[in-house]
């Protein structure tokens, strides 16, 4: 998942399928999108799969995705390329990046990522075992964890992309062939190139898709698993909360999130202070994670309460421009190399649909005014904060 300061949240599996035109077996054209950079003789190709895990197969996605991993790094590997591959809250992706000379090789490895990979038992565990890591790995450092008992608590009906233990165990046996039918369909795919390619080579380099498959597998039931427990040892004592912002503009939450950094950090100069927007197809948030000394909890729970109100007495309209500013240099900074942009205008894509939706933020950012970033912070008080806490650990002394 893309981690900006507009801050694109993951770890959240949930249904994406946008309505798109029926072409089986073929990539509509609205499906492809090449975006030109022709300085340097590369190219960045970006698959995603707007696709649900299906019910009770939570992790499917990211499972497939570690079982094909080994083989395209090995394909791309032949032409000098590099493989990537990310469960985001909206979308199943991989991306491979080489010489834009082999365009079609580097299309015909992505094709052959929609299809059931064929795994031993071996490979299968080992898979499962690297999910099960992710899944554990949330727990054992505290800023992660703050991060994903708020997403808990924002969205607790929703599965983690990693899945659950009792969705690992089924997949341990079950037939993977129906599970990725359950998931596939050609018109879910949408592909994003960037660098020193065509459109119409890109077009041709996918006019064709593996079919969907109608064996489907079983519906099944998930069990939601309750986050938390007990949670990690820390040497700070850290702080989180988060506001659901679903009707407010998404750029302006992105300002404001970012004046609630500059405020807070300006405050507490040695703490760690990160505030985030949080945007998926599930919703918008903003999210304050905090880390300081223990003696200064106390300190941080009570500014984590008026966060908001804190930003609401300090902006102004030239604070506004300067972060909004800040947001966009960002955005052009973190897309300088094809890989990122594609990333950049992919994640943007998936959660909405709209292939220019990176531009259209780009461009709201510039016209975010402090009474939009008024309305925004008012979005987010009318509703109670989600909060967690890790404690630092207590350190025993023998006589």
């Amino acid at each position: 998942m893309l981690v900006l300061a507009l801050a694109l949240a993951g770890g959240i599996a949930a249904d994406t399928l946008r309505a798109r035109p029926e072409h089986a077996g073929e990539a509509p054209p609205q499906q492809v999108a090449v975006h030109r950079q022709p300085a340097l003789p590369v190219v960045a190709i970006r698959m995603s799969l707007l696709a649900d895990d299906p019910p009770g197969y939570a992790g499917a996605g990211h499972l497939f995705q570690h079982l094909l991993l080994p083989s395209l790094q090995e394909q791309v590997r032949r032409v000098g390329g590099r493989v990537a591959i990310g469960r985001s809250a909206d979308a199943v992706v991989y991306t491979v990046s080489g010489p834009a000379s082999e365009l079609d090789y580097l299309a015909g490895v992505l094709r052959s990522a929609l299809r059931a990979p064929a795994a031993g038992t071996g490979e299968l565990l080992g898979a499962l075992n690297q999910i099960a890591d992710e899944r554990s790995s949330e727990r054992e450092i505290a800023p992660a964890f703050i991060r994903a008992s708020l997403r808990a608590r924002l969205y607790p009906d929703q599965l983690p992309a990693a899945g659950t233990f009792l969705a690992a165990k089924r997949l341990e046996t079950a037939r993977l062939e129906p599970v990725w039918a359950s998931m596939y369909r050609p018109e879910r795919v949408a592909i994003l190139a960037v660098g020193d390619v065509e459109p119409e080579a890109v077009r041709r380099a996918f006019r064709t898709l593996p079919e969907a498959d109608a064996d489907t597998a079983e519906t099944l039931a998930d069990s939601l698993p309750a986050f938390g427990g007990k949670p990690p040892e820390a040497t700070r004592g850290w702080v989180g909360a988060a506001w659901a912002g679903d009707s407010a503009a998404p750029a302006a939450l992105s300002v404001a999130a970012r004046l609630l950094r500059r405020t807070l950090r300006a405050r507490f100069p040695a703490a760690q202070v990160d505030a985030e927007h949080w945007w998926t197809h599930d919703g918008q948030a903003v999210a304050l994670v905090m880390a300081a000394p223990g003696a200064q909890l106390p300190v941080l729970r009570r500014a984590s309460a008026a966060a908001l109100d804190s930003v609401a007495t300090r902006v102004d309209e030239a604070s506004v421009r300067g972060a909004a500013d800040d947001l966009r240099r960002e955005m052009l900074f973190y897309g300088r190399t094809p890989e990122r942009m594609a990333e950049l205008l992919g994640d943007f894509a998936d959660r909405t649909g709209d292939r220019g939706a990176a531009q259209a933020f780009y461009e709201a950012l510039g016209t975010v005014t402090e009474a939009d970033v008024r309305t925004a912070l008012e979005v987010l008080n009318r509703a109670p904060a989600a909060r967690v806490e890790v404690p630092p650990q207590r350190l025993r002394t023998t006589p």
